[in-house]
C-alpha cells in the first residue's frame, strides 16, 4: 500500500503524461504478467482492463497492480472514445481505494441526524435494520411512502429494480440535475438525441460548454483536435472568460440568459437571406414555412439589444457558420439547465442546426450507432400501482417518465402532496450538494422516517442518514458492461481490479441482501457473472465474454458511419417521420411549437446573477476531498468583476458574506475581469457538512445554500442560473 502514496509533483508528471502512460499500456499489454526482481525474489506483476467510474465519461483504463495493491492507472488505447487519454481525475482514483477517510463497513446512526455519532454493525444487522424500516414504511403509507434516488452507474439498475419491485413509483435519476433538457430538446426536433463530430468539424459555436476544463470523453479531446490541431474555427458564448474562451476565436461575454436570442438572430440571417440548405429542409423537414414566418421579428439588431452582441457580428457568425456547413455545428453542451427557457433555448440549437444540413454528415451530428449486446432476463415484478408523487405525467407530461423531476418531487414530498413520503433510499449520490437550495433538501431529510445510503464514501446526504451501506470502489468490483452509443460506439466491461480493502461490498450484493429481507430476493437470483455473460452473448466478437476480460473494451470495424438516414423512405422517429422544425406534438401538450423567446429577469440594483460551472480536477462534489487533487484547488473563492469590486471596496482574499433568498454562505473574492460586472462565479463541491471529508468541510463555500429552486418550464430540468444574490465584505 506504501506504493500508491505519490506526492503532488509526482501525481502532476504523471497525470500530465497521456502519451507516455498510453505507449506504457502498450508495452505492457492488457492482462499480462510479469516477473520483476525484488530482494532477490520475484513479484507478480498484473495489468487489468477496467472502466473508470470517476465521472459519467466511462473511460477505459488499465490498472497496474504490484503484489494486490494498485499501483497506476494509465490509459488504455484501444478504446475509441476515451482516445488513449485518462485525466487527472481518473489517476487520482486510485487514491480514493486507500483513502483513510472512506467508508469501511456498515454503519447506524448513534445520534442525532448529523451529529456525526455512528455504530459500526454488520451486513446483517443493517440489512435487518434497513429491512425493517422500509417495511414499516410500507405498512404504513404503502411502497409509494418511499423515494429511491440514484445518480448514472454501471450498477444503478440493480438498484432502481430494487425500487420497482418494492412497488414504488418514485425512482428519481440524475438527468433533471443535468442533462434533460438537451436530451428532450434534440428529441422533439430529430427524435433522437445526436453526437457532434467535432474532430472532423470546420466550425463549430457553443454556449457555455466550457469543454476545455468541464471535460467530456470524446468531445474534449475531439475538440482539441479539430480547434488547436486543424484550426478549426470555434465561436464561444459565455459570460466568464473560461479556458475555452481562451482558446476560441471569438469569444462573446454574453448577457446571461439571451443565448436564445443570438440563436434566433442568426436564424433570421440565415432563414431571410436563403443561405441554409435548401435541399435538406425540402427533403427531411416539416415546418420550415412557419419558422419562416417566426424568425422574421427577430433580427440581429433586436438580438443586440438582447445579448449585447454588435448586429455586424451576429450576421457575420451566421454567414461564416452557414457556408461552413455541413461541417460546422452549434454544439449542445451536456449540464443542467441554466434558465427556465432552457428547453426551448436547445431547441433553437436544434433548429439551427438542422436547417443548414448538417445532420447525418461528417462533421455535424450524427445518430448515435451502437453495438449489439445481449441481455439478462429476470423474473419481472408487477407495475406499481400508485401514480408518481412529483406528478410527471401532468406537470412535465413530455419528460421521461423513468427519471422523474427531482425538484418538483421535493416540493410535493415536502407539502405531503399529493401523498406523504417518509422514506428516503439513495445511491451514489448526494442530493445535499446536486439540489439547489440545500436548507430544503435538508428539510426533506428531517421529515423522513427513515434515510438508507449506499456510497463509498461520506457524503454530506449520507452524513444525515440513518444507515449507511458502504459500496466497494470500482477497482474492487465487477459490473454489468456497458454499451457506450457514439459516432464510435464501444462496449467497455468494468471488472474487478483488487479485492476489497475494507467490510464492503458491490450495489449488487447489497441490493440481494436488502432484497432478500423484503420478499422479493427472486427478482433478484442471479450473480453478476450470470448478467455479464448473458450480456456478451450477442456481441459481434468470437469469445466475447474472454476478449472483454483481456480488452477491457469491444470495437466492431464499419464506424464512424455517415447518411444512414439520409434516405427518402427513412423516417425520423417524430410525430411526422421528418425532422420538426415546427412541432405539432409540443402545441399539443400546451408549449410553443417554435421556440419563443422571453427576455430574462435583470438583477436589481446591488445583485448579481450567480453562474456556475466545472473545473477538469473535480466531478461535481465528488472528489474535492481527494487530496491528489485537492491541492490543485484548495478553496473554492468568489469570482466579481473589478468594476464592482471597486465600487465596493473589494479585494481577492477579502472574505464576503453572499447573500440570496435560499441562504447565505462566506467565501474569499477572487476579483478578475475574466466576468462580467453583472455576474459573480462560485466553484462546485465546496464547504461540506460532512466532517469525515477533511479537506473540503467547512472550507469554502457551498453553492447550494444560495441557489434557488427553479427549473425549465417543459423538462422540470433544474435552471441552476435564476439566483441572485447580493455581496458584501465582511
Amino acid at each position: 500500500m506504501e506504493r500508491t502514496l505519490m506526492d503532488r509533483r509526482t501525481f502532476v508528471q504523471v497525470t500530465a503524461s497521456g502519451a507516455a502512460a498510453a505507449a506504457l499500456a502498450s508495452q505492457l499489454g492488457c492482462l499480462k504478467h510479469f516477473e520483476k526482481g525484488k530482494g532477490g525474489t520475484e513479484a507478480r506483476e498484473l495489468v487489468v482492463p477496467t472502466t473508470c467510474e470517476v465521472c459519467p465519461n466511462k473511460c477505459s483504463v488499465l490498472a497496474v497492480v504490484d503484489d494486490g495493491v494498485i499501483h497506476k492507472l494509465n490509459p488504455n488505447p484501444e478504446s475509441p472514445r476515451s482516445r488513449g487519454m485518462l485525466c487527472a481525475r481518473g489517476n487520482a482514483a486510485v487514491k480514493q481505494v486507500y483513502d483513510p477517510d472512506r467508508l469501511k463497513q456498515p454503519l447506524i446512526r448513534a445520534g442525532a441526524r448529523g451529529e456525526g455519532k455512528w455504530r459500526p454493525v454488520s451486513w446483517e444487522e443493517a440489512w435487518d435494520y434497513t429491512a425493517k424500516k422500509l417495511s414499516e414504511i410500507k405498512s404504513k403509507y404503502g411502497p409509494q411512502g418511499t423515494v429511491w434516488s440514484s445518480t448514472e452507474g454501471f450498477q444503478e439498475v440493480f438498484f432502481k429494480n430494487c425500487g420497482l419491485a418494492f412497488g414504488s413509483p418514485n425512482i428519481v435519476r440524475h438527468p433533471t440535475l443535468c442533462l434533460a433538457s438537451v436530451n428532450l430538446a434534440y428529441s422533439a426536433t430529430f427524435g433522437t438525441v445526436p453526437a457532434f463530430d467535432l474532430v472532423n468539424a470546420d466550425y463549430v459555436i457553443m454556449s457555455g460548454a466550457n469543454r476545455f476544463e468541464a471535460i467530456i470523453i470524446p468531445d474534449t479531446m475531439d475538440l482539441i483536435g479539430s480547434v488547436m490541431l486543424k484550426k478549426a474555427k470555434l465561436v464561444y458564448l459565455d459570460p466568464r472568460f473560461t479556458v475555452t474562451a481562451s482558446k476560441a476565436d471569438t469569444w462573446f461575454p454574453i448577457r446571461p440568459g439571451t443565448d436564445m436570442a443570438f440563436i434566433l438572430g442568426m436564424l433570421n440571417v440565415i432563414v431571410g437571406q436563403g443561405i441554409y440548405d435548401k435541399d435538406f429542409v425540402a427533403g427531411y423537414t416539416t415546418g420550415f414555412d412557419k419558422l419562416q414566418e417566426h424568425v422574421q421579428k427577430y433580427t440581429p439588431d433586436w438580438a443586440e439589444k438582447e445579448t449585447g452582441i454588435p448586429a455586424k457580428e451576429i450576421i457575420r457568425v451566421a454567414h461564416e457558420f452557414a457556408a461552413a456547413a455541413p461541417r460546422a455545428c452549434y454544439y449542445s453542451g451536456r449540464r443542467s439547465s441554466w434558465y427556465q427557457n432552457d428547453f426551448q433555448m436547445r431547441r433553437a440549437q436544434a433548429i439551427l442546426n438542422a436547417v443548414v444540413g448538417n445532420w447525418d454528415r461528417e462533421g455535424g451530428m450524427v445518430p448515435n450507432a451502437s453495438i449489439p449486446m445481449g441481455e439478462y432476463l429476470f423474473m419481472p415484478w408487477d407495475d406499481p400501482t400508485a401514480s408518481r408523487v412529483d406528478e410527471i405525467d401532468k406537470t412535465f407530461p413530455l419528460a421521461a417518465k423513468g427519471d422523474g423531476a427531482y425538484l418538483k418531487l421535493r416540493e410535493n414530498v415536502l407539502s405531503g402532496q399529493p401523498y406523504p413520503v417518509k422514506g428516503w433510499m439513495v445511491y451514489k449520490q448526494d442530493p445535499m450538494n446536486a439540489l439547489p437550495e440545500q436548507a430544503k433538501t435538508l428539510k426533506m431529510i428531517d421529515q423522513m422516517d427513515f434515510v438508507a445510503v449506499i456510497d463509498f464514501q461520506m457524503s454530506d446526504t449520507a452524513w444525515y442518514a440513518d444507515v449507511i451501506l458502504p459500496e466497494s470502489h470500482y477497482l474492487e468490483r465487477t459490473d454489468p458492461m456497458e454499451m457506450m452509443p457514439g459516432i464510435w460506439p464501444a462496449i467497455v466491461y468494468r471488472q474487478q481490479v483488487v479485492k476489497p480493502v475494507y467490510n464492503t461490498k458491490p450495489n449488487l450484493e447489497i441490493i440481494q441482501g436488502l432484497a432478500k429481507r423484503l420478499q422479493i430476493s427472486d427478482y433478484f437470483d442471479y450473480t453478476i457473472d450470470d448478467w455479464v455473460k448473458a450480456q456478451a452473448k450477442d456481441i459481434p466478437v468470437q469469445n466475447a465474454f474472454d476478449y472483454l476480460q483481456k480488452h477491457g473494451v469491444v470495437v466492431t470495424p464499419g464506424f464512424p458511419k455517415y447518411g444512414k438516414t439520409l434516405k427518402g423512405d427513412y423516417r425520423f422517429i417524430t410525430k411526422s417521420g421528418k425532422v420538426e422544425l415546427s412541432s405539432d406534438r409540443l402545441q399539443e401538450s400546451g408549449y410553443d411549437p417554435l421556440p419563443v423567446y422571453k427576455p430574462p429577469t435583470e438583477p436589481q440594483a446591488g445583485q448579481f446573477r450567480m453562474i456556475l460551472g466545472r473545473r477538469a480536477y473535480y466531478t461535481h462534489a465528488n472528489n474535492t476531498n481527494n487530496p491528489w487533487l485537492h491541492e490543485f484547488d484548495p478553496q473554492n473563492h468568489l469570482w466579481v468583476n473589478p468594476e464592482p469590486a471597486q465600487r465596493m471596496g473589494i479585494r481577492t482574499g477579502d472574505l464576503l458574506e453572499v447573500s440570496s433568498r435560499a441562504g447565505t454562505v462566506r467565501i474569499k473574492a477572487h476579483v478578475t475581469d475574466e466576468i462580467r460586472p453583472d455576474c459573480v462565479f462560485m466553484l462546485h463541491g465546496f464547504g461540506k457538512h460532512s466532517r469525515w471529508q477533511k479537506l473540503a468541510y467547512d472550507n469554502g463555500a457551498c453553492d447550494a445554500q444560495v441557489l434557488e429552486t427553479s427549473w425549465d418550464q417543459v423538462s422540470g430540468n433544474a435552471a441552476f442560473h435564476e439566483t441572485f444574490v447580493t455581496i458584501r465584505k465582511v
